[in-house]
Order: C-alpha cells, then sequence, then structure tokens
C-alpha cells in the first residue's frame, strides 16, 4: 500500500515530529481545556448543568472533527465524570457527537496508565494494578529458592514497588478498602522474599525488604509533589491551584512563611483531593524544611524524617490520618535541634 503521509515506525525523530504534527490542535477548542502527552490527548470540560455540558462539548468537538478530518486522526471516546448522586440526577445524560455519529461513552477510561472511573472511587485503577503486583509476586515466589536474597530484592524493586508508586499520591484519595487491598499485597511481597510465615510481624519484614508501609510512602510521595507545586516545578494549571496565605493577609504571621491557603471542604471528595488533603500536609511541614534549597534537600531531609522517625510514630501507635499529619510536623520538628 502506497503512503502519503507518516513517519517510519522506531525513529528517532518519530516522536518530535508527531509533537509538531497535533502541535495545534489546542487552538480549535473554545471552551474545553486539552491535556496533552505525547500521543495521548484529551480534553475536559466542567460544568453543574447538562444543557451546558452538551452545548460547550459538542462545539469543541464539532472543530476537533474539522481539525481531525484534515490531520487524518480518529479515535474518540468519553466519560463523564461526577458523584453517584449527582450522575443519577440527571433527568437527560449529556450526549457527544462528531459529525452527527454518537461518541462512544465509557465507564472508565485509562490515561497515561492510570484507570479513571466516572466516580473517582480508583477502583478499577486498583484492581488492575493488584492484577499485575500479584503477577510479579507470583513470580518472585517461583524463582526465590534459585537466587540469592539481594536479587530477590533487586527483582521486586523492578517489577513490584514501581507499581506501588507510580501516581500515589493521587491515588491516596482512594478508600480504606482498597488501600489495604494493596498493603495486602505489599505484606505478601514481603513475605514472599524473606520466606516468612503469617504470624511474622509485617512491620519487622517490611524492614527487612527496606520499604515501609504504602500510607508512608503515599505522604513522602505527596509532600514532595507539594514541593514542586509550590516552587513552581510542575505545570502552571496545578499551581494556580494553590494560593499563599502571605497574598490574602495584610500582616504577617509566625512559620506562615511559605503555606498556603486551606479551602474549605463542601464534600468528602473534596476532603480527599490533593487541593485540600496537599495543603493540609504541606503546612504540617516545619518551616525550616519548607524552606529547603533545592528538591534534592528537601528529598533528602523528608526521607530521613518520614521514614526514620515518622514510620515509628504514625504506624507503631496506629494513629488516624488527622494525628498523623499533627505527628509528622512533631517528628520533622527533631530536625531544627
Amino acid at each position: 500500500m502506497f503512503l502519503h503521509c507518516g513517519v517510519p515506525q522506531g525513529t528517532i525523530l518519530g516522536p518530535f515530529l508527531f509533537l509538531l504534527y497535533i502541535n495545534d490542535l489546542p487552538n480549535c477548542l473554545q471552551h474545553s481545556q486539552p491535556r496533552m502527552y505525547a500521543d495521548d490527548t484529551s480534553i475536559t470540560f466542567a460544568g453543574s448543568d447538562v444543557d451546558e455540558i452538551n452545548s460547550c462539548i459538542n462545539l469543541d468537538l464539532e472543530r476537533i472533527r474539522v481539525w481531525l478530518a484534515a490531520n487524518k486522526l480518529t479515535k474518540t471516546e468519553f466519560l463523564l465524570i461526577g458523584s453517584k448522586q449527582r450522575l443519577s440526577n440527571f433527568t437527560v445524560n449529556p450526549t457527544a457527537n462528531i459529525n452527527q455519529f454518537p461518541i462512544k461513552r465509557v465507564s472508565t477510561v485509562k490515561s497515561l496508565g492510570v484507570h479513571i472511573d466516572e466516580n473517582l472511587t480508583w477502583e478499577c485503577h486498583i484492581n488492575e494494578l493488584s492484577k499485575k503486583i500479584a503477577s510479579g509476586i507470583s513470580a518472585i515466589k517461583r524463582i526465590r529458592y534459585s537466587i540469592s536474597y539481594k536479587t530477590l530484592l533487586s527483582i521486586y524493586n523492578s517489577s513490584v514497588q514501581p507499581h506501588l508508586d507510580y501516581c500515589s499520591s493521587v491515588r491516596r484519595s482512594c478508600s480504606k478498602t482498597l488501600s489495604q487491598k494493596l498493603q495486602k499485597l505489599q505484606n505478601r511481597a514481603a513475605r514472599v522474599i524473606t520466606f516468612s510465615n503469617y504470624d511474622r510481624n509485617t512491620d519487622e519484614l517490611l524492614r527487612m525488604v527496606n520499604s515501609v508501609k504504602l500510607d508512608c510512602q503515599r505522604l513522602v510521595n505527596k509532600s514532595i509533589m507539594m514541593y514542586k507545586i509550590v516552587n513552581n516545578m510542575v505545570l502552571e494549571y496545578l499551581c494556580s491551584r494553590f494560593v499563599f496565605q502571605s497574598d490574602t493577609l495584610t500582616y504577617n504571621l509566625r512559620d506562615s512563611d511559605g503555606m498556603l491557603v486551606i479551602p474549605h471542604p463542601h464534600t468528602n471528595y473534596c476532603k480527599r483531593s490533593l487541593s485540600y488533603s496537599g495543603v493540609v500536609l504541606w503546612n504540617s511541614v516545619p518551616l525550616n524544611i519548607r524552606q529547603s534549597l533545592s528538591l534534592n534537600q528537601f528529598k533528602t531531609i523528608i526521607l530521613t524524617v518520614v521514614l526514620y522517625k515518622f514510620y515509628f510514630v504514625f504506624f507503631y501507635t496506629q494513629l488516624p490520618c488527622k494525628a498523623g499529619f499533627y505527628h509528622f510536623s512533631y517528628s520533622c520538628s527533631y530536625l531544627q535541634h
């Protein structure tokens, strides 16, 4: 078959040429917000009225249709996100069309390796994640008698741990049941690597494999994410969602330097979001740590505090999450001396 356009697969210039190819796509949008990464593009629009959603989305989809036709690309589906109560209250479900053909509505969508469902429960994502982790643990179990302990740790850190770490700061908003599901898998991996029975203490096993519980890991990752946000190391649209207290106050408060304004949540969705929980966490970090001169310095301090001090305070006393933030701040204060 003769091809009139395209780039040979595997070429060095392929990714660069593709980015040039789709670089003007955001220019055709009037109401929606584009989110582009490599060959993965999604558009989002937020609204509380079905008619407004229908009108704005379909207007932009028509513009996209013209762009797709001109650039010979097509593959589209849409996801409607909201609480179960809000979605069930819709008398007429929004519809999306391209060239008068309806776009398929899905209940989950995969974006950059993360499965997003219409209620943001993360259930689908964690179920898929659990399958990958369980598969990795099974592989380790089959070969553990044939290789050294050091090699077992290397395989675990390369085939299992990355799945637990990826997007963990966002996944922190999942339910306790789903969080425990992943924690059980981590505990199982530690038992397999250390050849231990179920009567051994899991905290002790995790220390043996140089790891900590997932709640603690997610806390570290979220702290690092907040440092990047505060210091403008991420995209502008994410930084713009956070406001410094110094920008809203006409007077200075002690230790308020670098602290963020805590939003007033009206729903549990908001309380679990990064916009709220991330701010609460960041404000609990002592001033001298918030003022770290570099990201590497902040990572070193946070890892030292959380993994060696907060680990014992938080997990061995099994305090609730709000107390955890307090003790996180308390543990960090040791570094001030």
